[in-house]
């Protein structure tokens, strides 16, 4: 999660600087403040940068860099981009709309309805799917995600990604300790097919995005395109120098198939904001359902992203904790948070994914983007001790909040 973007340990740290430039420490103004974070994120790195504010006093959006690098166009206000693993809060609203409604319950065993599925399914609940405690391997820590190029341009069925997991040696036992994998989020998303009968995509459309007002998000399947505007996405080849001007390769067009119910929609910045402000003050599930999402483990990346929830992730922020979630997908990186009532929301685009050791200074400007918002100060990265983890869901098995 980083952002991903989910907590989870990261295979190959990425350090947090010491401390952010003194020159992004001016200005007083939020406008100014969160200004300052995205072009210092363009400045480490990042193509190009966009947030988009919704609170009590109306809406505004700031963008830094460009949304192509060959023709310099300006990022448009109303991009889409994929959103990664923000895709988990809106699949696991789901679930929780069911339990509520008695179709399914959070601590019955996944093969009360998929049985068969995987191993062990008789003790691996729907709530340690939810909140990644299940044990379970990632896929994306199988040989065949090595390479985004060749994994990004085939079409994958749910049940070979689960099935390429259930292949690999377990984290741990079911219910010991946060371990991120994708691979529950798959198999949530089959379980959401098997007691409907009807697709994933229209079930999510039904209980969460139109409720929410969510006109500008959808599931595609295989579909490789980014329709309506949108920011070009880039990836940094892995090994490739990041300083190099040509080292980044445009990503946007992939078949999307891999990702599914784990972090496959397509959004843009309002429809994210919008699900938030939906789901905190109580539009799309029931107060006791919240608090169960809300019901978090520990993600061993404290103090940046601390807890997970069911499908939630938290920032750790100098004012306290924020809910949302992060997301990281070959193209795109995201990070989206909002205040207890939902009533304060921010989304921040970013239109590349890098997973090079210096990749952590872009991110930790996105942090900083959200501490200026919520909080009115930049995010102390000084004293932070440990390391900011490369964004979640990425290849080669490097993952966060």
């Amino acid at each position: 999660m980083l952002a991903a973007a989910t907590p989870a340990a990261a295979a190959l740290p990425v350090p947090i600087p010491h401390a952010l430039p003194a020159a992004d420490r001016s200005g007083t103004d939020t406008h100014v403040q969160v200004q300052q974070a995205l072009d210092a994120m363009v400045k480490a790195g990042a193509p190009g940068a966009l947030a988009r504010v919704d609170d009590t006093t109306g809406s505004w959006t700031l963008t830094s860099g460009t949304a192509d690098l060959t023709t310099r166009r300006d990022i448009p206000h109303d991009a889409r981009f994929r959103i990664a693993s923000l895709t988990k809060g809106v699949v696991a609203t789901t679930i929780l709309r069911l339990a509520e409604t008695g179709r399914l319950e959070l601590d019955r065993p996944v093969a009360t309805w998929l049985p068969g599925a995987i191993h062990d399914a008789d003790r691996i609940t729907v709530r340690r799917l939810l909140n990644h405690t299940s044990g379970l391997a990632d896929y994306l820590d199988h040989p065949s995600f090595r390479d985004p190029q060749s994994y990004t341009r085939r079409t994958w069925q749910p049940q070979q990604l689960v099935a390429l997991a259930d292949g690999l040696p377990r984290a741990h036992p079911p219910g010991e300790r946060f371990t991120y994998a994708n691979a529950g989020y798959i198999l949530l998303g089959l379980l959401i097919e098997k007691v409907t009968g009807n697709r994933l995509g229209d079930e999510i459309e039904h209980r969460v995005l139109r409720p929410a007002g969510m006109t500008r998000t959808r599931l595609p399947l295989t579909d490789p395109h980014l329709h309506g505007p949108h920011a070009t996405g880039y990836l940094l080849p892995e090994g490739a120098d990041a300083t190099d001007p040509g080292a980044l390769e445009p990503f946007t067009k992939i078949n999307p198939s891999f990702a599914w119910a784990a972090y496959g929609l397509v959004s843009d910045a309002r429809d994210v904001n919008r699900f938030y402000q939906a789901l905190f003050s109580g539009r799309l599930i029931g107060p006791a359902s919240l608090e169960q999402m809300r019901t978090a483990v520990d993600t061993r990346q404290a103090p940046v992203f601390p807890h997970y929830g069911l499908g939630l992730a938290t920032a750790g922020l100098t004012c306290g904790e924020k809910w949302g979630g992060t997301g990281s997908i070959p193209g795109y990186v995201t990070f989206a948070f909002a205040d207890r009532d939902g009533k304060r929301r921010m989304t921040i685009s970013v239109n590349v994914q890098r997973n090079d050791p210096k990749a952590g200074e872009m991110l930790i400007h996105g942090v900083d983007a959200l501490n200026r918002y919520f909080c009115g100060t930049p995010y102390p990265a000084g004293p932070v001790a440990g390391s900011m983890p490369a964004p979640a869901p990425v290849p080669h098995g490097r993952r966060t909040p």
